[in-house]
């Protein structure tokens, strides 16, 4: 029984006398790296229940004191030197009894050095974006050949219609897609356009001007039956 009773005496003496927590918040400013911090930030204590006062520190001075929960104290780091500082806190409990918390080291920057800091980090992030974006978009422009086409054969990204000379031509699956339709070159007037993939119909009607017009090698003559049937399909897309 005995030592149960010391056994609670000592928890509930280690309770009282519990470490004061510190942490550090940005609330607007530049926090990166190696500790260095530039802007509006935020000191905040807590620790044990009978918590009655905090006084803030830096470089082993109070700077502020707070006396109601929660214990904060909100700062600017423009107002202090710029250099290294170390930030730390002092509890007194309701018995009188005072608990420190942990020290930590942080570096105040002058805007200057902080604007610095971050475009070192932002230019290579932008740098990394750029490659992808050449990868993704322009790359795939490069080996978009100048093709003859071949009547009747469209790829796996369809056919296409050009929208100036009226041709058509078969998309590439590597041409970048644009919502609206894919960036593709006409074989035929050489034109770059947004085309979107076009239907069995679309596609059978250019196939017939393409043949009218001379443009397929090796087409034959068209007969009377041949001509009546184009005609016919021609006639399905007039307004």
């Amino acid at each position: 029984m005995k030592r149960n009773l010391i056994a609670a005496l000592l928890v509930t003496l280690a309770l009282q006398t519990a470490p004061l927590e510190l942490r550090l918040s940005r609330d607007w400013g530049y926090g990166g790296l190696e500790g260095g911090i530039q802007g509006r930030f935020s000191l905040h204590a807590s620790g044990p229940g009978d918590l009655a006062e905090v006084r803030f520190l830096f470089d082993g001075a109070v700077v502020n004191v707070d006396r109601e929960a929660p214990f904060r104290f909100q700062f600017e780091t423009d107002d202090y030197p710029p250099g290294t500082h170390t930030l730390g806190a002092t509890g007194v409990l309701s018995n009188g009894e005072t608990v420190d918390s942990p020290e930590f080291v942080r570096n105040f920057l002058s805007p200057e050095e902080a604007q610095a800091e971050m475009q070192r980090i932002i230019f290579p992030i932008l740098a990394v974006v750029g490659v992808l974006v050449v990868v993704g978009g322009i790359v795939p422009l490069l080996f978009m050949r100048r093709r003859e086409h071949k009547p009747g054969v469209y790829g796996m990204a369809g056919g296409a219609v050009c929208k100036r000379c009226g041709m058509p031509f078969s998309r590439s699956i590597l041409a970048p897609n644009l919502l609206l339709g894919k960036l593709a070159r006409c074989p035929h007037c050489g034109k770059w356009g947004i085309v979107p993939r076009a239907s069995a119909a679309e596609l059978e009607a250019a196939e017939a001007r393409l043949a009218v017009e001379g443009k397929m090698e090796g087409a034959p003559a068209e007969t009377e039956e041949e001509k009546r049937r184009r005609l016919l399909e021609e006639s399905r897309f007039d307004n």
